[in-house]
């Protein structure tokens, strides 16, 4: 007796496209980081102390949002095609690193941003496993 087995999908052409398919999902993740990053930092994050304040007005800085005084922190958040680009007091600031304040977590993609890129993802997958 003979089998005749058909199927309606191709393992080979996706292994073939997932190192594009995985570029693009990081792509994403990394655009969208960047403006989730940005968008933390301008809604606000916890309040600064009063020394900090002070300090702030002294140099002409405004004194809100935490972690924008120069600006020279926020502009550095760069997506860099898959990769997120940013100075290094920024993910001491987010991770609590810094000496003189608590973690003021703001790194992070936005929840659209999420949903879209995984759709993306899972739509590619599916295109690229079909015959």
């Amino acid at each position: 007796m003979k089998l005749k087995i058909k199927t309606n999908f191709d393992f080979g052409k996706l292994s073939n496209k997932m190192p594009t398919i995985i570029n693009d999902y990081l792509s994403g993740y990394a655009r969208g980081t960047e403006t989730g990053s940005k968008q933390n930092i301008d809604n606000g994050l916890a309040d600064i102390k009063d020394s900090t304040k002070k300090w702030r007005r002294s140099k002409g800085y405004p004194e809100h949002p935490p972690l924008k005084a120069s600006g020279k922190m926020y502009n550095s958040i760069k997506a860099d095609k898959n990769k997120l680009k940013i100075l290094d007091y920024g993910k001491w600031h987010d991770e609590g690193k810094v000496p003189t304040t608590k973690a003021r977590p703001f790194i992070g993609s936005t929840k659209e941003n999420e949903k879209i890129i995984d759709d993306k993802f899972n739509k590619d997958i599916d295109q690229f496993l079909s015959k």
